[in-house]
């Protein structure tokens, strides 16, 4: 099944998404090119980087965690899917964290630059990782190869003991400490379907 022909601003996946599988999923999500990311993102993003951070991770595989999370492409949703990320690996530290705040803030490209706002999110991000255990590592965990492609969203938040509810409670909370954006005013907050990006 190829990619759909959404805009990447159109794309939000939401949480009522558990009928379908982590390939159907990824099939409404727009394409995008690893080469299209940054230099500097690239040096701390990618596992490959003699520079990469703690829960650095390929795009195919970050990619699969939009989907199991719910969250769409903005900068906003990029901030919860990196914290959720970082906050999962086994060697993340308080140094990381601070030198991430700093590098997102202050080198990050325009477009790619993290704002106040970002950063409560990724904060809440790592806070969602660090109490669900089941995220462990989830960096090192190979959801782009077939048998975790062809595995139900629900099954997969299953075994990482991953909550809709308890994931709509973050992003309702999320919806206080950023008022208003256009990635907030999209959190799946209650049911939503994503069935029309299908047809």
């Amino acid at each position: 099944m190829g990619r759909a022909l959404l805009q990447w601003d159109e794309w939000a996946p939401g949480l009522d998404t558990g009928h379908m599988t982590l390939a159907e999923v990824l099939a409404t999500m727009p394409a995008a090119n690893a080469e299209d990311v940054p230099e500097i993102i690239r040096r701390y993003e990618n596992p490959e980087s003699p520079e990469a951070l703690p829960g650095s991770i390929s795009l195919e595989r970050h990619d699969c965690i939009h989907a199991i999370l719910g969250r769409g492409l903005h900068v906003q949703d990029e901030a919860f899917i990196i914290g959720a990320t970082m906050g999962a690996d086994s060697d993340f530290t308080d140094e990381a964290k601070a030198f991430f705040i700093k590098v997102s803030t202050t080198e990050y490209p325009e477009h790619w630059r993290f704002e106040e706002n970002h950063i409560a999110s990724y904060r809440l991000g790592v806070g969602y990782a660090e109490d669900h255990p089941g995220m462990r590592d989830i960096h090192l965990i190979p959801l782009e190869s077939e048998p975790w492609q062809k595995r139900l969203l629900s099954d997969i938040r299953k075994e990482m003991g991953l909550s809709v509810e308890e994931m709509r409670a973050y992003y309702r909370a999320e919806t206080l400490l950023v008022p208003g954006s256009r990635a907030t005013t999209r959190l799946d907050t209650s049911a939503k379907r994503i069935d029309q990006a299908l047809r």
